[in-house]
């Protein structure tokens, strides 16, 4: 008979270190950071950004110079262009991520925390990683300090929502601006159209000749060209030409950029955004390209489309499947999860309706084969999160003080980063004085040539050393900035409640659900315990123990 290969007590031992890791248990204290392997993060989402952000090579920069502080270790460098506001639109993070999950690095080296994340699903996933210790270590080089432990996974969290946050309201800010613009008769865009240039007051205005070579374009097509010949007319031309106020560029003219021409409606002195239609000719003198009277015309000729290019296109929700908080919710029966499904039935009216629903499937539990409709858990995790506010006093102190643990962290390790900039100042002050007296003595104009090349870069780092110091200085956290007022805490939280009743997107939902609430434990077809996930569940409590519902309490329902 052959021996085992692994004894039983090894076999317990590992089942035990697995739970640990999956309950974030695990001490990692005392790993050796400079043994993991990173890879460096730089984000960058639009070219406006280089007013708010320092730029990508800035951010790789001080990501490599922190390493080198650090003493750490980095495999890989990754530049990606793409916002973050939007899950699942970044293709170089994602693929970042299941490099970590398969083993390939063991840290992350970025900028800020909004570089990682600023939507809840991608800082929800971090988080996720972080707890499976798939991701072992975060290092921010705008000096936020990070730990892998609950209480640094609570703040790295607070950090992404309150990224979140900002973000919405900027994009809030800048559709407000754009909707009002329109409406008054403005032009939103950073650039006038082709053929039209912006005036002071944002109103679009013929642009000399190109506006002549636009209106050139319609007449023509109007006349039954084809879009070849009028693509190679702009080009014979040099569309655009050097005017007034409009530099010469190279644009790619061909069939497509004229087909894209002559379907924006702008040119016909209708403006669109979302559903704002404006006539600018109610609003300025503005001057069309053609006719409106023949847009129709105009649409009917083959190879234009005959609707106006409209900002986004409407797209399918797709097909709803049963995922939504699978494995979440438990039969307090017999202790399995319940198994989820949809049931169709017809009504009078002969309509198919889809309800989403747990079922128990357990051999021998007294409720196989009954269930209970999602939407009653949900109505009781409503209930649950209004009788169980987030946004209380008690949950502010523990974010209150924790964040002012982290500021006092960064504070020290600025001054540590400052003391030793100025440290390398002064020698390199030291080395350029030393140069200027070679300079003085030296005749030889080889060596001169070669010392002037030393004095040159010498002064560059000076400024550079000079530079990051005053940034380090202006830059210290302070706690009146960076800490949340209880009222800006209070109003962050207080509609999660109603903000879950307003999604209408399975998946969303689920996301929802998952980051909030360990599961929910159902007996005799009702939520009899709700148990939530950290860092809501510190916010509510005193203590780290699991919030349930009291014994013998139904939620209440609404009618």
């Amino acid at each position: 008979m052959a021996k085992p290969t692994q004894k039983p007590t090894q076999k317990v031992v590992e089942l035990v270190e697995k739970m640990k890791a999956a309950f974030g248990l695990l001490d990692h204290g005392n790993d050796d950071q400079t043994e993991y392997r990173y890879v460096i993060y730089a984000r960058k989402s639009t070219k406006k950004e280089d007013k708010q952000i320092r730029s990508i090579d800035d951010q790789i920069l001080e990501c490599k110079a922190l390493a080198d502080h650090l003493g750490l270790r980095w495999l890989k460098v990754i530049e990606e262009q793409k916002s973050a506001k939007i899950s699942d639109k970044r293709p170089l993070f994602r693929a970042m991520l299941d490099d970590l999950k398969a083993g390939k690095y063991e840290g992350i080296i970025t900028w800020a925390p909004d570089r990682l994340a600023r939507n809840m699903k991608e800082g929800g996933e971090v988080i996720d990683l972080l707890d499976h210790f798939d991701i072992k270590d975060i290092k921010f080089a705008n000096h936020f300090s990070f730990q892998n432990d609950s209480s640094g996974k609570m703040l790295l969290g607070f950090t992404f929502i309150l990224a979140k946050q900002f973000s919405d309201n900027h994009s809030l800010a800048i559709t407000r601006t754009i909707k009002n613009k329109t409406l008054e008769g403005k032009w939103a865009g950073s650039k006038g159209k082709h053929g039209y240039y912006k005036d002071k007051r944002d109103f679009l205005r013929p642009d000399d000749e190109n506006f002549e070579l636009v209106r050139e374009v319609f007449s023509r097509r109007l006349k039954g060209e084809q879009l070849k010949p009028i693509a190679s007319f702009l080009v014979d031309r040099g569309f655009p030409v050097t005017t007034k106020h409009t530099k010469h560029q190279e644009l790619k003219v061909n069939e497509n950029f004229v087909s894209e021409l002559l379907r924006d409606p702008i040119y016909a002195g209708i403006n669109i955004f979302g559903r704002q239609v404006v006539l600018l000719a109610d609003k300025y003198d503005f001057e069309p390209a053609y006719d409106t009277n023949d847009i129709e015309k105009l649409f009917k000729l083959k190879d234009i489309k005959k609707s106006f290019k409209l900002t986004e296109a409407i797209k399918s929700r797709g097909v709803i499947k049963a995922d939504l908080m699978r494995g979440m919710v438990i039969c307090g029966h017999c202790g399995h999860k319940m198994a989820t499904g949809l049931t169709t039935k017809k009504n009078k009216n002969n309509e198919v309706t889809s309800y989403f629903n747990f079922r128990c499937s357990a051999k021998g539990c007294e409720m196989a084969g009954k269930s209970i409709r999602a939407k009653e858990i949900i109505k009781a995790a409503v209930d649950f999160l209004k009788t169980n506010p987030l946004s209380t006093k008690k949950g502010y102190q523990k974010y209150l003080e924790g964040m002012k643990q982290t500021l006092e962290i960064n504070r020290k390790e600025a001054g540590k980063e400052i003391a030793s900039l100025s440290m390398r100042l002064i020698g390199e002050e030291k080395d350029i004085f030393e140069i200027k007296e070679l300079l003085k003595k030296e005749n030889d104009e080889t060596l001169r040539k070669e010392y002037r090349k030393d004095l040159k870069a010498g002064l560059e780092k000076i400024k550079e050393f000079e530079e990051k110091i005053k940034d380090l200085k202006d830059g210290k956290p302070d706690a009146k900035d960076a800490i949340s007022s209880f009222e800006d805490f209070h109003e962050l939280f207080q509609n999660i409640a109603n903000s879950i009743q307003k999604i209408d997107k399975m998946s969303d939902l689920d996301f929802v659900m998952r980051k909030l609430f360990t599961n929910f434990v159902i007996k005799n077809q009702k939520v009899a315990e709700i148990t939530q996930n950290s860092p809501f569940r510190e916010l509510c409590m005193d203590t780290d123990s699991v919030m349930v519902t009291p014994p013998g309490i139904e939620p209440g329902f609404a009618p």
